[in-house]
């Protein structure tokens, strides 16, 4: 599947937004405090915004990022109590890890 690089910049930040919506969803359930919220979602923000502009350097710091959060969702989901939206979150953060990672080459790529 050959996507243009609107198209690959338009999945990025869906998926960025699902995370955050997961996020927000965790948060509304009383898992999270309002403040774990705002610093958690800066970063995803951040990227949003340089990855709107296409920069292949913000998808390689994103990547080390994503490791971050996928080390702490990976001590929610097999380290306590189960919930299916940390699940999900999972899911999202290793989608968008593996898509990151191509982000450079497809932007390198196209231009």
């Amino acid at each position: 599947m050959n996507l243009s690089l609107n198209s690959y910049k338009n999945i990025t930040i869906c998926l960025s937004f699902l995370l955050i919506i997961t996020k927000f969803l965790i948060y509304m359930t009383g898992r999270i405090t309002l403040l774990t919220f705002i610093i958690w979602s800066m970063p995803i923000i951040i990227f949003i915004a340089r990855a709107a502009i296409n920069s292949a350097k913000s998808y390689q710091v994103f990547c080390f990022i994503l490791l971050i959060y996928f080390l702490f969702v990976s001590l929610r989901v097999f380290g306590m109590t189960l919930f299916y939206i940390d699940v999900v979150e999972l899911i999202l953060i290793i989608y968008l890890f593996i898509h990151c990672l191509f982000g450079p080459k497809k932007i390198n790529f196209v231009k």
